[in-house]
């Protein structure tokens, strides 16, 4: 078995089908591990032939990759998330590297669907990813958020033609909602590690994001998606020092572990 594809899920019923379909002419499996879901996910997954579907109960992102990625049989892993989905260009791409791979790990760009729309400014392009190596080689991080590839040192990178539609988010709210988590979860990771609020360099980073994401990266193209792209990506900040002084007080007013979710 040569290549294959490996996600994780928990209710990803929304883009499975288009994330699958893209998939089928690419790799000789799918790998699936499922944290619970309580929507049509499994249904969906298991109408596609090549999936396996496991379960497993959510131990963190990296974790659960690396978990989902030890379940791969083929020489190459291509993961991808439940709402991503390869271009035409990017399945032609691959297809042409299988049977005379040209290197040990290969990167190519991630283009973010906001509200409809493809995201071709501002702070989150151009964003490329590793995203298919030599299953042995690499591993991801265990960061409580925005996990990353680790691959030895000297690795050979390619990059790849064509684009990986990331379905972000279909309205502001979604992508409040999901930076307020991450900011939760990366202040629970700090206040383990005993860190304190620290206000001053948390404000500048959130004008500098702002201020480069708008200006630098040419986001003011984008209209109101990119203001709002700049000013959520910023607030994160601000919001990860709040949830780490409730943390702190927590701590000194109540033993017990507040909970998981803000």
């Amino acid at each position: 078995m040569e290549l294959s594809a490996v996600l994780i899920t928990y209710n990803a019923q929304k883009y499975l089908s288009l994330v699958l379909e893209s998939l089928e002419e690419v790799a000789d499996e799918v790998v699936i591990v499922d944290s619970g879901s309580t929507d049509k996910t499994k249904e969906i997954a298991l109408s596609f032939s090549k999936v396996r579907w496991y379960e497993q109960p959510f131990m963190g992102y990296g974790k659960q990759k690396n978990y989902a990625n030890s379940l791969a049989q083929g020489e190459y892993i291509l993961s991808v998330d439940a709402d991503e989905v390869l271009s035409p260009a990017l399945r032609t791409s691959i297809c042409r590297e299988k049977g005379h791979w040209r290197a040990e790990a290969y990167q190519f760009l991630r283009v973010a669907v906001y509200c409809g729309q493809f995201i071709r400014a501002g702070d989150w392009y151009p964003d490329w990813k590793i995203r298919l190596f030599r299953r042995v080689i690499a591993r991801w991080s265990e960061d409580p958020v925005h996990e990353r590839i680790i691959l030895p040192p000297r690795t050979r990178v390619e990059s790849l033609e064509g684009e990986l539609w990331h379905y972000a988010y279909e309205t502001p709210e979604e992508n409040l909602f999901r930076g307020s988590r991450y900011a939760w979860l990366y202040a629970r990771h700090m206040h383990l590690q005993n860190w304190k609020p620290r206000w001053v360099p948390a404000l500048v980073r959130a004008g500098a994001r702002f201020v480069k994401s708008i200006l630098l990266r040419g986001g003011w193209r984008l209209g109101w998606r990119g203001i709002s792209i700049a000013f959520i990506g910023a607030i994160v900040y601000i919001l990860r020092e709040i949830y780490l002084a409730y943390l702190h007080e927590q701590h000194h007013s109540n033993p017990l572990p507040p909970s998981t979710d803000p």
